[in-house]
């Protein structure tokens, strides 16, 4: 079966993601990522495609990335990323707060996708780091429990 494609797209107006994301976390470290290039940190995730929950977006986004299974997390966040620049980027993103599984050791991190680095950092040090997008800091730092929607 052929694969939808991205909900995303680019005009003259700017760009649109249709982003998920997983708030990982082992006891008080949460699991940040970067890629080849980028010289700051998010969260792991990435592009919901056309016809796909974002759930299971995310499950097979941590498949890609982390080589692993995932157990459903909960809906934590939804946030509105706005960049504005030459052209606005406007960025939904669904975040979900799951724990790393005790059966996998922390440092099996070892996924398929090239370029991409992982690390465990614990929820007081995110703003001792270039965290994107920043504003989320105090509230990955700080978790209410109940679902938000965040501006950012």
């Amino acid at each position: 079966m052929a694969m939808a494609g991205d909900i995303s797209w680019h005009d003259s107006h700017g760009t649109f993601n249709l982003r998920v994301a997983a708030i990982l976390t082992r006891g008080t470290e949460i699991l940040l990522c970067t890629a080849e290039g980028l010289d700051y940190w998010f969260l792991p995730g990435g592009r919901v495609r056309f016809g796909e929950p974002a759930g299971a977006a995310l499950a097979r986004e941590l498949a890609e990335e982390l080589g692993h299974e995932f157990p459903p997390g909960e809906l934590a966040l939804v946030v509105e990323n706005i960049y504005p620049g030459p052209g606005i980027e406007h960025e939904i993103g669904f975040y979900y707060r799951l724990a790393w599984p005790a059966t996998l050791d922390h440092d099996d991190l070892a996924g398929g996708e090239p370029g991409l680095t992982f690390r465990w950092v614990p929820a007081g040090q995110l703003d001792s780091l270039w965290f994107e997008p920043a504003r989320l800091v105090p509230v990955l730092q700080n978790p209410s429990g109940a679902l938000r929607h965040l501006v950012v």
